[in-house]
């Protein structure tokens, strides 16, 4: 019996042979490309649309073995052969992608680029092959089915392409931001920062934070501080406040009054930023052995002096504007003073911190700040008590911009260099 047998002229056919011309014809007119193979991988079907796709007549292949001719120049075994045959370990050496074929009785799918020597034009090829068995479980015939999905495969193949370049420039990015990252953190001295026994926090908006805290003792002992904002966030406004780090140091050792240190880096930062930056900043100084202490506030939001119950001793509110504004020395006013002397601690947030806004669109404020400064255990958790704070307030989502937190305590609880 063949897939091809036709009941002799003048006879009825039978039920059985009715139904396979049906299923016969019905492969002729698939609209998907489709051939069959005998259990001798004779071609017994060679519909019209494969017909179309490989340019290959039907008549020039129906009952030979020669269908590779409408995809290779030379012989080779098709994926219904391998069906036919059996011969599933060639598969990995014949086509480019490939199922496992574990289990081939549901068929096995393949990918290729096909030669096309009939149409003079290379196709890539997704191939579909299942074998048909009859009620005895013995192979009597081989469907395969052809589509042509060149284009989708060069779109993925210029897709993966584009997707590593963007890989390597991302890696190299990456790269680039640690290096840029180390030499930002080797700027800050942290030795010095923790000899003056402040509390503070940092936390980025993106990989680089356009905040900075400095902190370090002058040789007679007096503590300098400072948290500056740089417009906006990320790595320009880190190399923003860059500047200022080495002249900040630098000063400190010299044990420069606080208005000549405001002076010096404005001057330094209205000549080394381009228009349209220009960096928030408050300074302190804190002479222990008066009890003393001067705060300078540029663009920053309020710096609050607080007694040990929370309330508000005494509030310094910005009368400047940002450094690197303008080089008027005139324009920057005097620092203001406060006393050391009692129990106190001075609090500086950047705005990052009380216009952080929830999902709601409600800003953190200063009203959050003191409730979360008032719950704190301890002022040793101050910190950690904003933090908590700040993500409740957040709801999970992210900051918007940097939010640093400054804490020093008055009098200070480190001891002052000989």
């Amino acid at each position: 019996m063949t897939l091809g047998m036709i009941s002799p002229t003048g006879t009825t056919p039978a039920p059985q042979e009715n139904h396979l011309n049906f299923a016969i014809t019905l492969m002729e007119h698939l609209v998907v490309p489709t051939f069959v193979l005998d259990a001798d991988c004779r071609v017994v079907i060679w519909n019209r649309a494969c017909e179309r796709l490989t340019g290959l007549p039907a008549s020039q292949v129906i009952g030979t073995r020669e269908h590779w001719r409408a995809f290779y120049d030379s012989p080779r075994p098709c994926l219904a052969d391998l069906v036919a045959s059996a011969d599933y370990t060639r598969i990995e050496h014949l086509y480019s992608l490939h199922d496992d074929p574990s289990q081939p009785s549901f068929g096995v799918h393949a990918e290729n680029w096909c030669i096309m020597p009939q149409l003079g034009q290379r196709l890539y090829l997704a191939v579909d092959a299942g074998p048909v068995y009859d009620e005895s479980g013995r192979l009597i015939a081989v469907v395969e089915t052809l589509r042509d999905i060149t284009e989708k495969h060069l779109a993925q193949n210029k897709i993966a392409e584009q997707a590593g370049i963007l890989k390597a420039h991302y890696d190299e990015h990456q790269r680039e931001a640690d290096l840029a990252r180390r030499i930002l953190a080797h700027q800050i001295r942290t030795d010095l920062m923790a000899e003056t026994g402040i509390r503070h926090s940092v936390t980025p908006a993106t990989q680089f934070s356009g905040d900075m805290i400095l902190a370090a003792r002058s040789p007679r002992g007096k503590l300098y501080a400072t948290l500056a904002d740089a417009t906006g966030h990320g790595l320009a406004a880190a190399v923003s406040v860059l500047p200022m780090v080495q002249e900040f140091y630098r000063l400190v050792e010299l044990d420069h009054p606080l208005i000549s240190m405001v002076e010096s880096i404005n001057f330094m930062l209205v000549n080394s930023l381009p228009l349209g930056r220009f960096v928030a900043a408050s300074f302190i100084c804190i002479d222990e052995t008066t009890q003393g202490g001067e705060i300078w506030v540029g663009g920053m939001p309020d710096a609050l002096l607080l007694d040990v119950s929370g309330e508000v001793l005494q509030r310094f509110t910005s009368k400047n504007l940002p450094l690197g504004v303008s080089a008027a020395s005139e324009t920057l006013s005097l620092p203001e003073t406060f006393d050391c002397a009692s129990i106190a601690h001075l609090v500086l947030v950047s705005d990052g911190v009380i216009e952080a806004s929830s999902p709601g669109g409600t800003l953190f404020n200063e009203i959050s700040l003191l409730s979360a400064l008032a719950q704190a255990p301890s002022s040793d958790a101050m910190i950690a008590s904003i933090h908590q704070a700040l993500a409740a307030h957040l709801h999970g989502g992210a900051a918007h911009d940097d939010m640093s937190v400054l804490i020093i305590d008055c009098p200070s609880h480190q001891r002052v260099p000989h």
